[in-house]
């Protein structure tokens, strides 16, 4: 949510939430009554795309749990003891991951009333409840009743940072790959970041390699692992680095997997467009792009040899690619995808490596790659 609450202060608001949709429930019951709940859902007509800021939600089209049909009837009575346990880990300050909230329905008592059969069920349950459960308007997102994910994605360079332990520490100083995004990082208090740009690498090798080089010194940027595709921790980490003031630069393949990886980070998605801080509009493509392997000046024209044939699934994802909003009417991304399809072949980050380089003038030659492709995007680099 933009305007951020203090943790505690947040933690009671959505408790007294929770509390008035269980009364209002428990008394619409009493009365004789059928409960109705309304909420907004995933579909295109609660999506609007811009290129300005990404997917937004917008109140359009409502859905409604009517309690006089059965099915909807269990529905609600799993909000019941879904938003029931969520109070009780808020108030105990406890956090859970969503494959702990699918083993609380194994309790045998839950299960002979629920009847849980996957997690793909109580997984449906916790993205109804973001929907249901608004402040302000805006949904309220599912770490701030207290579902967490696991740590994916590092950040290493010289940023400085309170955790959600309230431990200080930098950055660059905290192991190898650098800090593990917290889950919550809008609760992330930044206290100094003295970098002049963050690289978000799509694959941990590269970004290991960057770091064990020296990259990040050298150039004075933070340099960020996403693992692929980038989990919500890592997007509203990215959002916050944004607000900083720092650029934010995105290296991944060339490939149209990769395509929905950067248009993920800048636009969000259209699944999660209600939960807001999840989308950097003004994320750069810093590579690789077909430019750097087909173009007269490209920095990869060298290596072109090494680019791979497009399998059919990727080829399929292109084509798909074609009705994406945040692909589509994006002049850059669409014509990079038109010409994956065009010329049918696809190159990786590790395509660095076919250089041949000795260590010491491949690090020059990563070097030499983002400090240009960061020129051209208007960010100057040491």
């Amino acid at each position: 949510m933009s305007s951020r609450t203090e943790p505690t202060a947040m933690r009671q608001r959505v408790v007294d939430l929770i509390d008035s949709v269980l009364v209002t429930l428990a008394d619409t019951i009493s009365d004789g009554a059928f409960p109705e709940i309304g909420y907004y859902g995933s579909s295109k007509k609660n999506v609007v795309y811009s290129e300005e800021h990404g997917y937004r939600p917008v109140d359009e089209v409502p859905s409604f749990i009517d309690g006089c049909r059965v099915d909807s009837a269990r529905t609600i009575a799993l909000l019941v003891y879904g938003l029931t346990r969520f109070r009780e880990h808020l108030e105990q300050g406890l956090s859970m991951s969503l494959r702990d909230f699918y083993y609380m329905h194994k309790v045998r008592s839950v299960q002979r009333v629920l009847s849980i059969h996957d997690q793909n069920e109580t997984n449906r349950l916790v993205n109804l409840c973001e929907r249901i459960l608004r402040i302000g308007g805006q949904s309220v997102p599912r770490e701030e009743f207290g579902v967490v994910s696991s740590p994916k994605g590092t950040f290493y360079g010289d940023v400085t940072l309170t955790d959600l332990s309230g431990k200080r520490l930098n950055c660059a100083e905290v192991g190898e790959y650098g800090w593990f995004i917290s889950s919550r990082p809008f609760d992330v208090v930044i206290h100094e970041a003295n970098i002049d740009a963050a690289v978000l690498v799509e694959k941990e090798a590269m970004a290991r390699n960057l770091i064990e080089l020296g990259v990040a010194e050298q150039l004075r940027i933070g340099i960020g692992a996403l693992f692929g595709q980038p989990g919500r921790n890592m997007r509203a980490w990215v959002r916050r680095l944004a607000d900083e003031g720092i650029p934010i630069l995105v290296l991944v393949d060339m490939s149209p997997w990769s395509l929905r990886i950067f248009s993920t980070i800048k636009s969000n998605s259209i699944e999660l467009a209600n939960i807001e801080g999840l989308a950097t509009p003004e994320a750069h493509l810093l590579g690789l792009t077909t430019d750097d392997f087909w173009s007269d000046d490209g920095l990869l024209v060298e290596i072109e040899h090494s680019l791979e044939p497009m399998t059919k699934s990727d080829i399929r994802c292109a084509e798909q690619n074609r009705r994406i909003p945040a692909i589509a009417q994006n002049a850059q991304l669409r014509c990079e995808n038109d010409r994956l399809l065009k010329k049918r072949r696809k190159g990786e980050l590790e395509a660095f490596k076919a250089f041949g380089l000795p260590i010491r003038e491949l690090r020059d030659k990563y070097v030499e790659y983002i400090r240009e492709k960061a020129r051209r995007c208007d960010v100057k680099l040491l």
